[in-house]
């Protein structure tokens, strides 16, 4: 695998290409901090933090514009000539897709941060019902799922070039987590929805907006991993 790999990536081992797949890695590892900043700020969230919240919303913000600026690099150098013609625009889109995971996650961070008065709406819920707990709960668990699914990201992009196969391997992660996460956001809505009583109209569609929001991470990961399957199969061809 490794030597097909090399194949489809003449001139593999070149300086100029070497550089600009670590600047990929770098890329996809910052991206993942970005993530990690999002679960640690819900976390925040859920235990009525928001002085918490807003730090880390503003330490997101600037890890965000860090993998942005990575990304730019990434894209220069493929425009200055890195890797054969035939590759370099699904290497652009790869990288394209990982950022959007970032801008995603930026998102719903921030629908978090504006929207802080939805955390008290939730305590009244749950002083009401014990089982609105089970939205708090749920947003850590989503946030959580999120990380799991753009750890295997990163990994599948740090391994597409010395290890197709293993790059494949944790595209199937990918794609196992975002299912996962799927089947978390609707199991939360239906239990917002069987308690909306509970909330006012306002204070229910933001609540949906970010749960759906934050689904919507492992969702634009799996996209990332899908362009890394296709990359993957071209280079094995």
């Amino acid at each position: 695998m490794l030597e097909i790999a090399s194949i489809g990536f003449l001139p593999l081992g070149a300086k100029r290409e070497k550089a600009t797949i670590e600047l990929l890695r770098k890329h996809a590892a910052a991206v993942l901090d970005v993530v990690k900043r999002f679960e640690e700020l819900i976390i925040a969230f859920s235990r009525r933090d928001l002085k918490k919240v807003d730090v880390l919303g503003a330490e997101l913000d600037r890890a965000e514009t860090d993998a942005d600026a990575i990304r730019r690099k990434f894209e220069a150098s493929l425009g200055e000539g890195a890797f054969l013609p035939a590759f370099r625009p699904d290497l652009s889109r790869l990288a394209e897709r990982v950022d959007d995971v970032a801008d995603v996650t930026q998102d719903a961070a921030r629908a978090v941060r504006w929207r802080g008065q939805l955390i008290d709406v939730l305590a009244k819920a749950e002083r009401k019902k014990a089982e609105a707990r089970a939205i708090r709960e749920g947003f850590v668990k989503i946030a959580g799922m999120a990380v799991k699914t753009v750890e295997a990201l990163q990994g599948a992009v740090d391994a597409l070039i010395s290890d197709v196969e293993k790059s494949l391997k944790e595209t199937n992660k990918i794609e196992l987590a975002e299912h996962e996460s799927d089947l978390l956001e609707e199991k939360l809505i239906k239990t917002l929805y069987g308690i909306e009583k509970l909330f006012d109209p306002i204070s229910l569609i933001q609540a949906k907006e970010i749960i759906h929001l934050m689904g919507e991470i492992s969702n634009v990961a799996e996209d990332a991993g899908d362009v890394i399957q296709l990359i993957s199969y071209t280079f094995s061809a």
